[in-house]
């Protein structure tokens, strides 16, 4: 009779990166999603500029469109940085003592693609009363509060941002054109210049008709 195969033995270490490789193959996949996510959301958002050129910077959903393109981004960036770090667990040759913590971080992550899988939902739906999302709405500010720099820097982040976003829709301001004023022929006043440096006796004699012309 034939000895029985031995059976493989399954580490702890196994299974983790098993589930790491899991969890890159669904980043990889939700960054793919928000790649076309963002760019509709892109094109949403310079739609609602063109429409309303003067008014775009003080319209809610405007804002809020374009504060939810850096929540999406932010989210994938929270999540690939929770994955190096879940990586660099592994590869330790202690993993036993810190496989509570890696598994707590794997828990992190997978609210994170929870949070990512929540952002596609819904994808052609702008909220016509942003007040009807104040939960979400909180949650994204404070998120972007978050991983910036003071509120007040954010928000003039965002301003810049519409300017540049303006110039690409709408253009750049025209200038003032030189229509309905009177022409002015600066070569022709150069021409009289020179001519009255060069002849400076013909310059007198004109001036001189002139003062003859003058009544007594």
């Amino acid at each position: 009779m034939g000895q029985k195969p031995s059976k493989v033995h399954i580490t702890e270490t196994d299974k983790a990166i098993l589930q790491l490789k899991r969890s890159k193959d669904e980043i990889h996949k939700y960054t793919k999603k928000s790649d076309r996510l963002i760019a509709i959301e892109k094109d949403r958002l310079k739609q609602l500029i063109h429409d309303n050129p003067k008014t775009y910077k003080k319209d809610t959903k405007v804002r809020f469109l374009l504060k939810k393109i850096h929540y999406q981004e932010h989210l994938l960036q929270q999540a690939s940085d929770q994955l190096i770090n879940l990586e660099n667990m592994v590869s330790t040759l202690e993993f036993k003592m810190v496989e509570k913590e890696f598994v707590s971080g794997l828990q992190t992550g997978n609210e994170i693609l929870k949070k990512l899988n929540a952002e596609f939902k819904d994808v052609d739906k702008l909220m016509d009363d942003v007040q009807d999302q104040i939960e979400y709405q909180a949650e994204v500010d404070n998120a972007l509060a978050n991983s910036v720099v003071g509120t007040n820097t954010f928000e003039d982040e965002l301003d810049r941002e519409l300017d540049q976003l303006d110039k690409e829709v709408n253009g750049l301001p025209e200038l003032p054109t030189t229509e309905g004023l009177p022409a002015f022929d600066n070569r022709q006043k150069e021409k009289n210049e020179v001519e009255r440096i060069n002849n400076p006796q013909q310059n007198t004699e004109i001036q001189r008709k002139k003062e003859e012309a003058l009544p007594a």
